[in-house]
């Protein structure tokens, strides 16, 4: 309002400018007195220029305009009057770079909410940068106006860090969140008072941001988990960082192990879930009758587990958490009631959002960040390969999240630099080509296996769109394929070792994803049918045909994504006979019968655990 009236309403100070105006002869009277015939100037006058109101001074017989006479102002045009035209490419890069150092600025003082300093790191733009006006920033492109939204998604938790119970540091919030919207008001409000914006301590209302003591009780209680004595939590480590590490590489083994000497779990109880949850796994793959209970081999790890609430903790998760909620996912996929894994995976998937473990770092790589990456990833990989067991969709989509994949370098290697030596092959190489296999399945998921509704709206129908999709999901196979590095490459020559057990693994996978792709068709009369079938049957048996040389070696049990690969094949193998003899087709019946008894001992070497 006051801004308002003193747009239309002159003050005391603009009666009476501190220029002397009456030194300052009008244009038209100057011109007069040199005998020269008076050309006004078609144009506002200076004080309508400055009020940026409308000027009849140039349609007046007097020389001066109806607002200069009304507010007894000198009606003058000495304001320089500035050339029109595409501005120098150095004013722009001068215009640009000063409304950044002033964005930079006021990310450097204090929040208007809480009243605490708000401190931006030296080498990323400030949050208020995208909410500086048009006409102080050039128009930039769209590839820069992206980068300026991913980096105020990051920086939005610095700004609110006191807005909610606990605190909100270390959290993430989208541009399309209500934060963000916040502070954008902030910084509009900071440019109209031409200072940064600020709020009195006092005006902090303690009883809504802080945790009410009630809550604070719950939050506060402690589990209390009984540990097996020490040398079977030693076992049963060397057994898991064997047989479920190189699979699923979501701990750090040396860190780990470390944490476990120093008896981390006795002080720390979301750490000492998360050594219960490995514990319970790696029981598995252990004839110890400690692990059991009442002696049936089907509750292996039960006791440890079982000891952990599954949502402890309502305000803030750890990085601990996460990663029990990942291997809690793989042990409940082994319970009787394996429905539970889909709520863990959804747990950690949400606590991995509210931490922004999903987003790429704009700053430095350290060691907790390459922990939250291992999580993100493995949760990543088991949210695709469950759902495409279940039928059920995704948690988490390709536009979801853009983190970089996990560093191929071992766990030893992390304390040098995360440098791999060259020449020396590294066990997270699987890690990261199973993750890019399961992007791959996730496009199958989206496209082929989506409802009508959707595939409808975004024009995904016709014999040709399916017949071009399969095609693109096919080449992206078979790009994938010829990518794998020798060290992972399938070779029947190769045994014993992580590098036989990763690869047996990663191709059965592949066959799977291959099988998950063509499989809506073959029982179609559409043209993709016959092709379809022969792609599943083939993968088929190349999938079972790596689980019988998988069975040559001693092992405890087959892996999750093992069992899952040679279980969709041997139901392949079925389909083909079945169809093939209602039709009458010849066909090597005796041989696709010892690919499914195949299947059949693979399965039943794990069902006792």
């Amino acid at each position: 309002m006051i801004a308002a009236q003193r747009l239309l309403k002159p003050s005391m100070s603009d009666e009476e400018p501190s220029m002397p105006w009456a030194a300052a002869a009008s244009v038209p009277d100057a011109a007069s007195q040199n005998g020269t015939k008076s050309r006004r100037p078609q144009r506002s006058c200076d004080y309508c220029r400055q009020r940026k109101i409308k000027c009849d001074g140039p349609k007046t017989n007097g020389g001066r305009c109806s607002n200069c006479l009304d507010f007894r102002s000198q009606c003058t045009y000495l304001h320089r009057i500035k050339k029109r035209g595409p501005k120098s490419k150095l004013v722009e890069d001068l215009e640009r770079e000063n409304a950044a150092l002033k964005a930079k600025l006021r990310s450097l003082s204090v929040c208007s909410l809480c009243a605490q300093p708000l401190q931006s790191g030296p080498t990323s733009p400030s949050v208020f940068e995208n909410a500086t006006l048009e006409s102080d920033v050039a128009p930039s492109t769209p590839d820069r106006r992206h980068a300026e939204e991913d980096i105020s998604q990051d920086e939005l938790a610095d700004r609110f860090h006191q807005l909610s119970i606990g605190g909100l540091k270390g959290k993430f919030f989208g541009s399309a969140s209500s934060f963000a919207l916040v502070s954008n008001a902030i910084a509009v409000k900071g440019k109209y008072l031409g200072q940064p914006a600020t709020a009195a301590p006092h005006s902090r209302r303690t009883v809504y941001y802080d945790v009410l003591p009630w809550e604070k009780e719950l939050y506060d209680q402690r589990p209390h988990y009984v540990y097996p004595a020490n040398d079977l939590i030693s076992s049963l480590l060397e057994l898991y960082f064997t047989n479920v590490h190189p699979m699923v590489p979501v701990l750090h083994r040396p860190s780990f192990e470390c944490a476990v000497t120093d008896r981390l779990h006795l002080t720390d109880t979301k750490f000492g879930a998360t050594l219960l949850a490995v514990l319970a796994l790696a029981s598995r793959y252990s004839d110890d009758p400690r692990v059991l209970v009442d002696g049936n081999l089907l509750s292996s790890g039960w006791k440890f587990v079982a000891q952990v609430q599954t949502i402890s903790n309502y305000f803030e998760p750890s990085l601990y958490e996460v990663q029990f909620y990942c291997l809690a996912t793989l042990y409940s996929l082994g319970t009787s009631t394996p429905q539970a894994s889909w709520l863990f995976l959804g747990l950690g998937i949400r606590f991995l959002q509210h931490r922004g473990a999903h987003r790429r770092k704009r700053e430095g790589h350290n060691f907790e960040d390459e922990l939250w990456n291992r999580a993100f990833w493995t949760l990543f990989a088991l949210d695709r390969i469950i759902a495409t067991f279940l039928g059920r969709a995704p948690a988490i989509h390709i536009e979801d999240f853009d983190v970089e994949p996990p560093l191929e370098v071992d766990d030893e290697y992390w304390e040098r630099g995360f440098a791999q030596p060259l020449g020396k092959p590294s066990t997270l190489s699987f890690f990261v080509y199973l993750s890019r296999l399961c992007e791959i399945l996730g496009d199958a998921l989206r496209r082929l296996y989506a409802s009508k509704k959707w595939k409808t709206r975004m024009g995904w129908i016709g014999a040709e769109w399916e017949q071009g999709a399969v095609a693109e999901l096919d080449s992206a196979m078979n790009d994938f394929f010829d990518s794998i590095p020798p060290h992972l490459r399938w070779d029947t020559n190769r045994r014993r070792g992580v590098f036989f057990e990763q690869s047996a693994l990663l191709h059965a996978t592949y066959y799977y994803i291959q099988i998950t792709i063509h499989r809506p068709y073959i029982l179609d009369h559409g043209p993709l049918a016959p092709t379809s079938l022969s792609i599943c049957m083939a993968a088929a048996r190349s999938a079972l045909h790596i689980a019988r040389i998988w069975m040559d070696e001693p092992h405890y049990m087959p892996f999750f994504w093992l069992q899952t690969s040679v279980f969709v094949s041997a139901v392949i193998v079925l389909l083909n006979i079945f169809g093939s003899r209602r039709v009458g087709l010849s066909i090597d019946t005796p041989k696709d019968l010892a690919h499914v008894e195949t299947a059949l001992e693979l399965l039943k070497s794990g069902e006792s655990r």
